[in-house]
């Protein structure tokens, strides 16, 4: 075997190895996008079942043994290392336990500490206050929200809407104290009012 035979050799298997390599580097093709962990210990899952928004069901206690919050919805899934629960469609309840009622929440994506002791809502998050007789309904719309069961608060660093009765306000930033229904936006603040149609 003379040495241009060789050298030929040695680049065909070259060529052969640096086109396996780029294959094995090559995009894979994405499924059905959904947020979790790379590998859990449990998923629910009844994205494909008939009754796709009651698919898991969250109850987490405090450390008095009462309800601190409620979820469900279609997707559930809790990463082995860290305990951590990520969620898809979530809906939530946080009880008020001054109002005798509920903080109700829904958005797209969910995050739920291994504690329990702090909630994650991200995409088309809605907030909305407890029925309260006499009172009128609070909402707040943001793609962002933090909420710490106890003490029953909620953060956002985004953009926020809030909307009571024919009052509309905007700013950037909130905290609010659920236990007394306050809320406070802390930047950027707009307030529209609806004006009352006359009779």
């Amino acid at each position: 075997m003379n040495q241009r035979t060789i050298l030929t050799a040695v680049m065909v298997a070259v060529a052969l190895a640096t086109s396996w390599w780029a294959w094995q580097l090559r995009p894979q093709p994405t499924g059905e996008q959904v947020v979790g962990p790379p590998r859990s210990d449990y998923t629910v899952d009844c994205y494909h079942g008939e009754n796709t928004s009651e698919c898991f069901h969250l109850v987490v206690i405090d450390k008095q043994g009462e309800v601190s919050f409620r979820s469900h919805g279609p997707y559930a899934a809790r990463d082995p290392n860290n305990q951590q629960l990520f969620l898809n469609q979530p809906k939530f309840s946080f009880p008020d336990k001054s109002a005798n009622a509920d903080w109700t929440g829904h958005s797209e994506t969910g995050w739920v500490s291994a504690a329990g002791d702090e909630v994650r809502l991200k995409r088309s998050v809605v907030l909305d206050g407890p029925v309260i007789p006499d009172k009128t309904q609070v909402h707040i719309h943001t793609e962002q929200l933090t909420i710490f069961p106890d003490p029953q608060t909620a953060h956002s660093d985004l953009l926020v809407t809030m909307t009571q009765g024919d009052s509309i306000m905007h700013g950037v930033g909130m905290n609010a104290w659920m236990k007394d229904s306050r809320i406070e936006l802390l930047s950027k603040v707009s307030l529209h009012d609806v004006p009352a149609k006359k009779d």
